[in-house]
């Protein structure tokens, strides 16, 4: 059911969001359109639009996929506008020549690959929590959560490297709760987290902070056990498949990261993104968590169109409360005690590491979309569902049916996008 959810709404808001109106998602189909023309990886510049800072992964994806469905050369733009068109900030783009809808055919059917990608999350997510729980309304819910999210389903309706990087992370804190399960005595489980954060960490950097926290746990946890062959087979598998992107990057923009070429680029390609001197100041703070909180449930249209406020506001707070319940709840009644702690371990360190990209990002820029913290959807997803599980002093029936506060929630959330947004302004 969670699958079939998720695919509903997915293309459903892939149709009936115009090509190219989520966001940059021309620099996305730039990319990868330079890799399948060239048979190279574009070097970070402003020719080559303003993703061209990003690993490389999801666009040799999409070059793939491209080749696969023979798809035709073309230019990724929007067309352009009649001046007293009442659209929402661009989103009612009318495509009216036989290049234009040729253009969006090419665009949509370039989503696909990012519905997969959110698929195998969805499945990653109900796989972690029937693991953790052997429950199957638990996992339902949790899986149900994901695919319903309205920001996820956004995400995995554009052409946009994070729908793999979502993916990966989601299947590499599977593979470690595995791991964990089985006693940390199943080393393929442990090569397997090192392939899936490798993939991450060459598919988004955003992906980093989250692995280095898991990749820690893991070592904490071998060693511990006296397993240095499980840790060996993490490290190695990590570094055999990201290492050559380090490598490249520290040869051609002298670190590892090409932190300085990016910055330097991005201030020349978008004004007022790169902040001139990097900052948390109270003032940065008081920005980032506003916008925080009016992007993490929902935002489209690059990130124009929102939820009323005070919707944002008290879907927020009830986060928070289920959250730390949750945590609470995974910490006491999910296995033994020491298996307990581990797992609830795995969980927030995910969570954590997507904590600290956010912030690492808004000190850098000013973009505090709440989209960043969503690598780490599984570990969100699951304390949601776990916060409103197994609460006392309400009757049996509705303390069962409580579990799928979230998945209802969502549900509202994108009837509301849909009515709102999608079905009056919307369209292919």
């Amino acid at each position: 059911m969670p699958c079939v959810l998720f695919l509903g709404v997915a293309i459903a808001t892939s149709l009936r969001t115009p090509a190219l109106s989520n966001n940059d998602e021309a620099y996305h189909v730039q990319y990868a359109l330079y890799i399948r023309d060239h048979h190279s990886l574009p070097l970070i510049g402003v020719q080559n639009g303003d993703e061209s800072h990003q690993p490389p992964l999801y666009y040799l994806s999409l070059a793939v996929w491209m080749k696969v469905i023979g798809m035709q050369p073309f230019t990724p733009s929007l067309p352009v506008e009649a001046t007293n068109a009442a659209n929402l900030d661009g989103f009612d783009h009318a495509y009216t020549t036989a290049a234009e809808r040729q253009m969006a055919v090419a665009v949509h059917l370039l989503r696909l690959p990012s519905i997969g990608y959110g698929l195998v999350t969805v499945l990653a997510v109900f796989g972690s929590a029937w693991m953790l729980t052997r429950r199957l309304s638990v996992s339902s819910a949790a899986a149900s959560a994901v695919g319903l999210w309205p920001k996820f389903d956004v995400v995995s309706a554009a052409v946009t490297n994070e729908s793999l990087n979502f993916a990966l992370c989601a299947l590499a804190l599977l593979a470690l709760l595995l791991w964990l399960r089985g006693g940390g005595r199943h080393r393929l489980w442990a090569a397997a987290v090192g392939v899936f954060l490798g993939l991450a960490a060459i598919t988004e950097l955003t992906s980093l902070p989250v692995a280095g926290l898991l990749l820690l746990l893991l070592a904490a946890v071998s060693l511990r056990r006296r397993l240095p062959g499980d840790l060996l087979a993490a490290v190695v598998s990590f570094a055999a498949l990201s290492g050559w992107w380090f490598v490249r990057n520290v040869a051609l923009y002298g670190d590892p990261l090409a932190s300085a070429a990016t910055r330097t680029y991005l201030t020349k390609f978008v004004a007022g993104l790169v902040r001139p001197v990097p900052s948390l100041s109270p003032s940065v703070l008081s920005f980032s968590f506003h916008q925080l909180v009016n992007s993490i449930w929902f935002d489209g249209g690059a990130n124009q169109l929102t939820l009323p406020w005070l919707l944002d506001v008290g879907v927020s707070l009830l986060a928070l409360v289920c959250l730390a319940r949750g945590a609470w709840i995974v910490w006491r009644h999910w296995g033994g005690r020491d298996l307990s702690s581990l797992r609830l371990s795995a969980l927030a360190l995910a969570a954590v590491g997507s904590i600290i990209s956010w912030v690492l990002i808004i000190r850098e820029t000013t973009q505090a979309e709440g989209r960043y913290l969503l690598v780490a959807i599984t570990a969100w997803s699951l304390l949601l569902v776990a916060g409103t599980d197994s609460v006392r002093g309400i009757p049996t029936a509705a303390r069962h049916a409580l579990v799928w506060l979230w998945p209802v929630l969502f549900a509202g959330l994108d009837a509301y996008v849909f009515a709102q947004y999608l079905i009056p302004h919307g369209g292919f």
